[in-house]
């Protein structure tokens, strides 16, 4: 990482703790500043199968001990009815160049009747497990609808209902290239101007993204005795255009939607916790890394166009003690289109959560991740991992 990017997380950072110092000092401002954090590195012993494209199996074996991605410090601060959420994480391991990340940053104002929140926060559909294998993967790709974090403005109303309307994100389709993706910013504009999602610059070979309206999701939310549930459908659409030698190749347009459910039973000491979703196109409405590759769009007439996705999880938790849960859980998820094999996944897992302080736990772990056959029909990775996430918190 060069030095002017260290210095400006520095900054970032000093700025912060700056400004929690002085909501802390200064009555006169009114305002509540609570800081927070969690701090978590995780050692695993992974045992991996791959394959060759004539199917025979590669072997792996590796121990790791690496700080978690998803380590953080934050601040809430609460002024009569507003307040604010601001929290800064780690790199992520897998990308460290990439250095201090932005987690959340967001306003809220509680209006009486409900809340307006209006910044940048993950998806209101994701919906998590307890796994922990792979920075609290939680099932991410393997039926979770973890997304990552989007800029947002979100209407939740007192009575369950909420509207989110999010920034829109796209990306290329099969057979059509994504070099102008605002996803990977490769030979765009997008980096400098960020109300134009694709460059204004012609060149004799790029990719043109036309977009209307934000991603929107509808959803609501409510308790029903020992029955915490949720649900809602999400949407998004956009055009796509390529030009190769300064002739137009290719247009589409493409529709996106998911329609998601999810539900918590307290059975004390017991609990479960059950999600799904079915969704087209899944994959550019999420633009999840994570995603299959069968969930994305395809303009190749021999196997048709819109991918068909629809997955779930369900887990099992059990409350030992003050000290001691439990938790197992399984997933998977199946995406189609016509004319060819389906992309299927899934994962399990099973673990252990030992608060060995109030602030100090560890997490022994069994998961098993299996991607089964991709779309072409060829064997895919699996995945044996055990280990330990070791957390402090405050």
């Amino acid at each position: 990482m060069k030095r002017g990017g260290a210095q400006h997380e520095e900054s970032i950072i000093g700025a912060s703790l700056v400004a929690a110092t002085l909501g802390l000092s200064v009555p006169a401002m009114a305002l509540e500043v609570t800081p927070y954090g969690a701090i978590r590195v995780a050692t695993w012993w992974t045992s991996s199968t791959y394959y060759n494209p004539a199917g025979d199996p590669l072997h792996d074996a590796d121990f790791t001990l690496d700080l978690q991605g998803d380590s953080y410090v934050g601040m809430r601060v609460k002024e009569g009815d507003f307040s604010a959420l601001a929290e800064l994480g780690a790199y992520n391991p897998k990308n460290r160049s990439a250095g201090v990340e932005l987690r959340m940053l967001f306003g809220e104002w509680n209006f009486g009747n409900g809340k307006l929140r209006v910044g940048y926060a993950p998806s209101p559909y994701v919906y998590r497990s307890e796994m922990i294998y792979d920075a609290d993967g939680g099932f991410n790709g393997y039926a979770s609808l973890f997304d990552g974090r989007y800029a947002q403005i979100k209407l939740s109303m007192n009575n369950g209902f909420y509207l989110a309307l999010m920034r829109q994100e796209n990306v290329g389709l099969a057979g059509i290239g994504a070099t102008n993706s605002p996803t990977t910013n490769a030979g765009n504009g997008y980096i400098n101007t960020p109300f134009n999602m694709t460059s204004t610059t012609y060149m004799a070979g790029y990719t043109d993204f036309d977009t209307f309206m934000p991603k929107t999701v509808l959803g609501y939310e409510g308790k029903a005795g020992i029955v915490t549930y949720g649900g809602g459908v999400a949407g998004n659409y956009y055009k796509i255009r390529t030009v190769a030698g300064n002739v137009q190749t290719g247009k589409d347009e493409i529709y996106s939607y998911l329609g998601f459910a999810h539900a918590k039973i307290d059975l004390a000491p017991f609990e479960i916790k059950v999600a799904g979703h079915t969704a087209q196109n899944l994959g550019n409405l999420m633009n999840n890394a994570a995603a299959a590759a069968g969930s994305f769009y395809s303009n190749n007439p021999a196997t048709g166009k819109n991918a068909y996705t629809y997955g779930g999880w369900g887990q099992l938790g059990y409350t030992l003690n003050n000290k001691v849960k439990m938790f197992t859980g399984v997933a998977y998820e199946s995406n189609e289109m016509r004319g060819r094999t389906s992309d299927d996944r899934m994962a399990a897992f099973a673990n252990l959560q030992y608060a060995v302080t109030k602030n100090f736990n560890i997490v022994p772990e069994f998961a098993f991740l299996n991607e089964m056959r991709s779309a072409a029909g060829t064997k895919q990775e699996r995945i044996y991992a055990t280990g330990i996430k070791w957390e402090m918190k405050f």
